[in-house]
């Protein structure tokens, strides 16, 4: 324990700065590529915050998808669109104050719940195994499934062009 706090707090604390760090290099970025790197980050400490709760498979499945074909595609997009302008927009008075007041809610939930601790769990968690998991990902819900595989080919077919596009334009 360091000044009170166990090691698993300490990870937990961790784990919430680096993904809190990538979510405000997302939005407060002056590149949009920098922007792209702060939400993979994001999410990639979504991913660690899965594996925190030990659910592993969700854990997985969010690197896989997010961080691996949906960061993919928003960089194609990048890619594709160029440079819509070099000068960042200046920030009005209304996105000032809506930006603070996005802080202040936020800022007051979650210290709200650091002081009044761990919300109380209603009941006992369950043990779902990944092969049940995958069952049910067969059974019942082989559209969602299928949709997933297809994001991840459009994403492969959209590097694919991307590389011919390229080879093409030099």
């Amino acid at each position: 324990m360091i000044f009170g706090i166990s090691f698993a707090e300490l990870v937990f604390i961790a784990i919430v700065v680096f993904t809190l760090g990538g979510a405000l290099a997302a939005v407060l970025a002056g590149s949009i590529i920098y922007a792209l790197l702060g939400l993979i980050a994001t999410m990639f400490g979504i991913g660690a915050l899965y594996i925190y709760l030990n659910a592993p498979f969700l854990a997985m499945m969010q690197i896989l998808i997010y961080v691996g074909a949906i960061s993919i595609i928003i960089a194609f997009a990048i890619m594709l669109a160029g440079p819509i302008s070099k000068e960042p927009k200046e920030w009005t008075t209304l996105t000032k104050f809506a930006g603070a007041l996005v802080i202040a809610v936020f800022s007051s939930g979650a210290i709200y719940f650091l002081v009044q601790g761990a919300v109380p769990a209603s009941g006992k968690a369950t043990a779902i195994a990944t092969a049940e998991i995958g069952r049910a990902f067969y059974d019942q819900m082989i559209l969602p499934f299928e949709l997933i595989s297809l994001l991840i080919v459009v994403s492969i077919i959209g590097a694919i062009m991307l590389a011919l596009l390229s080879k093409v334009r030099k």
